[in-house]
C-alpha cells in the first residue's frame, strides 16, 4: 500500500501547546491525527467506494504479502468481498445456469413424455 504525506500549517505556539498536553496523556499528535483522518474517511466517502478502494488495497498488497510467508501463516485467508453488482450478476449467472437454454422448436422431431400430436 502506498502512502501519501500530509502537510498542515498550524501555528508554532499553538502546536507546543498540544504536543505539552498529549505528552502528559502519553498521545501522539501523528495518531491522533490518521485516527481522525479514519473517522472522517469512514463518515465521508460511501460503502461502496470504501469497498473498491479496499480491494484495491488488498490487490497491491496480496504480491507483498507471498513474499513474506511468514504473515500468511498468522493470518487465515478469506474469500474475496464483492459489492453489490458482483453479487446479483453472480446470483443472475447461477439463475440461468438452471434454466434450459434452448427450448424444442415445432419442426424438431424429438417428442416429450406426455405430448401428443394429433391432425
Amino acid at each position: 500500500m502506498s502512502m501519501s504525506e500530509l502537510k498542515v500549517s498550524f501555528p508554532s505556539e499553538k502546536l507546543e501547546a498540544l504536543r505539552f498536553f498529549m505528552d502528559k496523556k502519553e498521545l501522539t499528535i501523528e495518531q491522533e491525527l490518521k485516527d481522525y483522518l479514519d473517522k472522517t474517511y469512514e463518515k465521508a466517502v460511501p460503502a461502496q467506494v470504501r469497498e473498491y478502494v479496499e480491494s484495491r488495497m488488498e490487490q497491491v498488497s496480496a504480491p507483498q504479502e507471498g513474499q513474506d510467508t511468514s504473515s500468511a501463516r498468522e493470518r487465515p485467508e478469506r474469500p474475496a468481498r464483492q459489492n453489490r453488482r458482483q453479487r446479483e450478476q453472480a446470483a443472475a449467472e447461477t439463475q440461468t445456469e438452471h434454466v434450459p437454454s434452448e427450448t424444442p422448436s415445432e419442426d424438431s422431431q424429438e417428442e416429450t413424455p406426455g405430448m401428443t400430436m394429433g391432425m
